[in-house]
């Protein structure tokens, strides 16, 4: 019985070694963009919000998006742009809100062709690396946020560490 225990704990404590070891990848593959759209899609339908999803690489090419039926058609655009702006600033777009404001810092860049300052556009990030952004519209700021946040969450948790 022992032998057994011993057996198994060094076969978890493997597996938990390896997982930390795996080289984190560059990019976010065609796979794991589908995944995170998924996970939007599951979260927008819990909260009963129709949502467009934007996925844009590291450069800010958008990679992947879909927008669930009755989304709103200025949600199409707010999507992408959100996305865009959160990997060209490296920040989440609800941060980005508040720097925009008269008197702060980036008051003006809201002027910006492609800039978006509303929430729900997030950075990925794995290991100090930018893998890319994400982008949701359809909802209020608030339900966009959580979304965004649900779905890199639970990529987070399935896949590799993907950090706002």
């Amino acid at each position: 019985m022992r032998h057994q225990f011993d057996t198994n704990m060094d076969r978890c404590i493997n597996e938990a070694i390896a997982h930390q070891l795996a080289p984190r990848p560059a990019a976010l593959s065609l796979t794991d963009a589908a995944l995170l759209a998924d996970y939007a899609r599951e979260a927008a339908e819990q909260l009963n919000v129709p949502i467009v999803f934007s996925l844009v690489n590291a450069s800010g090419q958008q990679r992947y998006f879909f927008s669930m039926d009755n989304a709103l058609l200025i949600s199409h655009t707010l999507a992408e742009q959100k996305a865009w702006t959160a990997v060209a600033l490296k920040m989440p777009t609800h941060q980005l809100a508040r720097e925009v404001q008269p008197g702060a810092s980036l008051y003006g860049l809201q002027n910006t062709p492609r800039i978006c300052c509303f929430g729900g556009g997030l950075p990925c990030w794995s290991d100090g690396v930018l893998l890319g952004g994400l982008g949701i519209s359809g909802g209020s700021v608030e339900d966009d946020i959580a979304i965004a946040t649900a779905a890199l969450a639970r990529f987070s948790h399935t896949r590799f560490p993907l950090t706002p």
